[in-house]
């Protein structure tokens, strides 16, 4: 099952970025139970990695101060981080969420969706061009700090960056 997701969103990167983007998925067992996480690699290095220890810790610290659902979306909004197998929050899981970019939004929807694990594949996607990464990169700074690295990765595999995203990185 992973191999052929794993091919449909290589299939779906940026020829800019398909020699320096790779995905992958690992199961770390423990004593009591098995964590699932999924890797985004960039150029060897691991740039995001979904986990699940911390998402079920932050989850569990938003249920003792209440309005969990709030805490959910600016956690995802502010670290990136995601679950793999997290049936309560579907919409914070990656397995479903690739299933969404996959099989489910069009290319506009992913771009703009307000689930930034989403947004992150969509600008990795070859559907994207230079027009449509340009507004991003213009408002880059609205950005949170771990989403950046991706919009700056892909507007510098585009030639998109010049002295305007250079003023940006130093402010």
């Amino acid at each position: 099952m992973w191999s052929k997701t794993r091919w449909a969103l290589e299939q779906r990167l940026a020829d800019c970025l398909k020699n320096r983007v790779s995905y992958s998925f690992a199961v770390k067992r423990t004593y009591y139970s098995e964590l699932h996480v999924m890797y985004i690699h960039v150029d060897g290095e691991v740039w995001f990695a979904s986990n699940p220890n911390a998402f079920i810790e932050r989850e569990k610290r938003a249920k003792v101060i209440g309005d969990s659902d709030t805490a959910q979306i600016e956690m995802v909004r502010d670290t990136g981080l995601v679950s793999v197998g997290k049936r309560e929050y579907p919409e914070y899981d990656v397995t479903d969420n690739i299933h969404q970019y996959l099989n489910v939004l069009s290319i506009d929807e992913a771009f703009t969706n307000a689930n930034y694990f989403i947004r992150l594949l969509a600008v990795l996607d070859s559907r994207v061009g230079k027009r449509r990464l340009r507004p991003l990169l213009d408002n880059i700074e609205n950005e949170p700090e771990w989403f950046r690295k991706w919009i700056r990765l892909r507007c510098e595999a585009e030639g998109l960056c010049g002295k305007q995203t250079e003023e940006n990185q130093n402010n």
